[in-house]
């Protein structure tokens, strides 16, 4: 759907009137870009003699960036799809009592689906946010700046996502439902400022 398109064109989508891509598309954009850029300072380390001593790890580190960056690609559509159930959903028809109820259901279930998915793209960046720090301490210091940009990205996603699931958890009615997010976004949120923190503080040491 929006994975395919230019960078020019996914940004004209996003401006437009239509409400996908929304925040969650350009959320997962975002963290996908972190990820890449993580991979990018992990190639720049591996196979050259001065960083040896990393090289396994930075291999490993750019294989499990890759991993994510391609999931979160795909989390952009996944996304766009979520909201488009939705408004499906608000669309069937309500002159009975049992369409009524058939209607409710349906948009419940397809407003858990755009929790679900922002959620999973707030885990994937945090994901990639752990990544940054080894990246940071131990790869190319010529590229520790892009550790930092790609753990700045990935943060800026998480928190994008987590804000994308508390909108969606205003119109949950399921009380176990709403609980079982909050508690995963809660998580996500209270290690948020150490994640980041740590990768920035690695980053700062090597720039002195």
């Amino acid at each position: 759907m929006y994975t395919d398109e230019s960078l020019r064109d996914f940004a004209a989508h996003l401006a437009s009137g239509s409400p996908v891509p929304g925040g969650g598309g350009a959320a997962a954009y975002c963290g996908a870009m972190g990820a890449a850029l993580a991979a990018m300072v992990c190639h720049f380390t591996v196979g050259r003699p001065k960083f040896a001593a990393v090289d396994d790890e930075m291999r490993a580190l750019a294989d499990r960036s890759d991993r994510v960056r391609e999931e979160l690609v795909t989390l952009v559509d996944e996304d766009a799809a979520a909201f488009d159930a939705y408004s499906r959903a608000t669309r069937l028809p309500r002159g009975t009592e049992s369409e009524i109820a058939a209607r409710f259901s349906a948009m419940q279930s397809a407003l858990v689906a755009c929790a679900r998915v922002p959620l999973r793209i707030a885990s994937r960046a945090a994901e990639v946010l752990d990544l940054c720090r080894p990246i940071g301490e131990r790869g190319n210091p010529r590229l520790v700046s892009d550790a930092a940009v790609a753990a700045l990205f990935s943060e800026a996603a998480m928190r994008a996502a987590i804000l994308n699931v508390r909108v969606n958890l205003l119109s949950i009615k399921d009380s176990s439902t709403r609980g079982e997010l909050q508690a995963a976004i809660s998580r996500l949120e209270a290690s948020a400022g150490g994640r980041l923190g740590r990768v920035m503080a690695a980053v700062e040491a090597r720039l002195e």
